[in-house]
């Protein structure tokens, strides 16, 4: 009887704990209970979804040289035909030999973020779109990759800015950012090594415009690839560049602290500088003296007639983010005029 009692008296305790009210109990934190400046903000590595290749015929080999000629500015509006096309296909569909011509690419036909090529490794070549205006413009960060890491850093921070305040972007613009063109780079850090792509070209030498086999940077000669467009990242940037014609392509590197105009061919990106220069508190205005400077990304896209732009953030660690936004955004109200 005793062992009975004791029974009863535990199955009561249970139901007492089991009846109380569960309204007491502190809820779960839900996305909806927090503070509404709270926002999910996508990464730069989300994977995409659809894949873009431009299959690409370069511009015929530049001689090489050994000095710089004066640019003679021309009208903005004078441009070359592209000689590239650019097909939606599967990562692991091989391109035909022969182009396929297709329609002109919008920004309705560009996915928020897309993979536009591979890197000698086989990593995608990942980019970001901002903005469904019919003005483009490119920021492409990472060329010297590890070695200049804050580059890849800044233009991430640029997407999940834009992803937080997208009406930083006008109506009339598309934004075209690209983090890295060198993830084989990338993995090697802020060492020399970390400079190249995984051929061990410096891609910021791999150009037509301008091209030299005897190619140099701050510490001595750097292997420039075969030939221009040797390298298979220099071919996919140059391949969508030339299919979707932006309006202007800013490169970031570090850290000469300046801006350093697009010019080849007679074409000059004077302009664009002094527009970026301004906002941004950049110096500008003067040409790279401190070695010379051959088939560089800049110079290749001036001579497609394209507006261009070499941003040297000041340092080798900062990414300068509000200066470089405030410099954006001069750029698309001077576009949008």
């Amino acid at each position: 009887m005793r062992y009975i009692t004791i029974i009863i008296t535990l199955l009561s305790i249970l139901a007492i704990g089991a009846c109380s009210n569960s309204a007491d109990l502190t809820p779960l934190p839900t996305l909806a209970r927090l503070a509404t400046s709270v926002q999910p903000v996508a990464t730069a590595t989300v994977p995409p979804t659809v894949t873009f290749i431009p299959t690409f015929t370069p511009m015929p080999s530049a001689t090489e040289t050994s000095t710089n000629q004066p640019a003679t500015h021309i009208p903005a509006t004078t441009t070359l035909p592209p000689t590239s096309t650019l097909r939606i296909i599967a990562t692991d569909t091989v391109l035909a030999s022969t182009p396929t011509p297709v329609p002109s690419i919008t920004p309705t036909l560009l996915p928020d973020a897309f993979v536009f090529g591979q890197s000698v490794e086989g990593q995608a070549l990942r980019a970001f779109r901002h903005g469904n205006g019919p003005d483009f413009i490119f920021l492409v960060g990472g060329i010297h990759a590890g070695f200049e890491a804050n580059t890849v850093e800044l233009v991430e921070e640029m997407h999940n800015y834009y992803l937080q305040y997208p009406e930083d972007v006008l109506p009339h613009m598309t934004l075209i950012l690209i983090p890295s063109l060198n993830p084989d780079g990338l993995r090697h850090g802020r060492v020399i090594r970390g400079r190249f792509n995984g051929n061990e070209v410096d891609l910021n030498r791999n150009w037509s415009c301008d091209w030299s086999a005897d190619a140099v940077n701050s510490q001595g000669s750097v292997n420039p690839g075969t030939g221009p467009f040797s390298e298979p990242e220099t071919i996919a940037l140059g391949g969508l560049i030339q299919q979707i014609r932006p309006k202007a392509v800013l490169f970031y590197h570090a850290a000469a602290n300046g801006l350093f105009a697009g010019d080849c061919d007679g074409f000059s990106s004077d302009e664009l500088a002094a527009i970026y220069g301004d906002a941004s508190a950049y110096p500008y205005g003067e040409a790279f003296g401190e070695y010379e400077v051959t088939g560089t990304g800049p110079e290749w896209v001036a001579s497609q007639g394209i507006q261009s732009l070499d941003v040297e953030l000041a340092t080798s660690s900062g990414i300068e983010l509000e200066r470089n936004l405030r410099g954006v955004m001069a750029v698309q109200i001077w576009l949008s005029d």
